[in-house]
């Protein structure tokens, strides 16, 4: 009797260091407390496309958009200045997450403190969260500051926690799906509905999704199995797929996996792809839309983030 109240007693001990080791996961592996610079707010939140002030090329012409990668606060500001010199038409920035290394305060005063003194300071930005803006642990959680930095439509998956949303450009619909709340079957299944219904009602415009973690994966063993068994069939309908993640340059028509400045990861690939690369990059958007002759036309190139040389491209066009 005494041997197996031992055992209850260990069992109930060791489940109970477990639950506490889950609990203080945040508090031991996340951000240590560090000192904020004094005076800093969020006062200078990112522009959206969304805003009613924002008002991008009412006359339906080129359209130029600066993709940007994964880049875990790597980026600064000089880097920041080098790509607004490279591109100086740029409309409008996307981000495919993991934009900060953590989901703290002190990341988003970091990003925003490179970001606002640097030339593609006051271009609007579309963006989604990556698994890094999330807090780690058993409930894993965005911060109210994503929201208040990044401003954006609430137009999103009804019942579906995260951030998800589309905007409308003169020639593209710019869909982002927040891929971390996807594990629970109920609201992956809501957002691919709303997915299709987006990508449906897009009226003749481009569709450009966004998302963190790739449908097809950049490594192989780095495979969402959700992700991919969900969207591969619907956003093999859509014009671009723009995912990050996986630290590595990937296209696989119209699916493309994009880094810039998170650490580089050895490249496996379980299928081949059409172009890869190790090398952190960026890309340009251009769009050109001309409704008197219902023609348009979209090209998605790809460069060298230290040197600016063009690694790929990809066309497509609308009748």
């Amino acid at each position: 009797m005494r041997k197996w109240i031992r055992i209850i007693v260990f069992t109930l001990l060791l489940a109970g260091g477990a639950t506490l080791c889950a609990i203080r996961w945040q508090a031991w592996f996340g951000m240590p407390a560090e000192q904020q610079w004094t005076g800093d707010t969020l006062s200078y939140a990112f522009p959206s496309p969304a805003d009613s002030a924002f008002h991008p090329l009412a006359d339906d012409s080129t359209l130029t958009i600066l993709v940007l990668g994964d880049i875990h606060n790597r980026l600064t500001r000089a880097d920041y200045d080098t790509l607004a010199a490279r591109v100086p038409q740029a409309d409008l920035v996307a981000q495919v997450g993991d934009w900060m290394d953590r989901g703290q305060y002190y990341y988003y005063q970091l990003l925003l403190r490179e970001w606002t003194h640097s030339d593609l300071y006051g271009l609007p930005v579309v963006t989604t969260p990556g698994n890094h803006e999330y807090s780690k642990g058993l409930n894993k959680t965005l911060s109210p500051v994503w929201e208040e930095a990044f401003p954006h439509p609430h137009n999103g998956p009804k019942g579906v926690p995260g951030v998800s949303y589309y905007i409308d450009l003169p020639s593209i619909r710019f869909i982002t799906i927040d891929t971390n709340p996807l594990s629970r079957i109920q609201y992956l299944t809501r957002t691919l509905t709303w997915l299709r219904e987006a990508m449906y009602t897009a009226n003749g415009r481009y569709t450009v999704v966004m998302m963190h973690h790739p449908v097809l994966a950049a490594a192989k063993g780095r495979v969402n199995v959700l992700v991919y068994s969900a969207f591969r069939h619907a956003l093999g309908e859509a014009d671009l797929v723009l995912a990050g993640h996986d630290h590595s340059y990937m296209r696989r028509t119209p699916f493309v996996v994009l880094n810039t400045a998170g650490k580089p990861k050895p490249q496996r690939f379980h299928y081949t792809p059409e172009v890869n690369d190790s090398v952190p990059v960026y890309g340009v958007l251009t769009a050109n839309h001309h409704s008197a002759i219902h023609q348009s036309a979209m090209e998605f190139r790809v460069f060298s983030l230290k040197d600016g040389e063009l690694l790929d491209s990809l066309y497509v066009n609308h009748d």
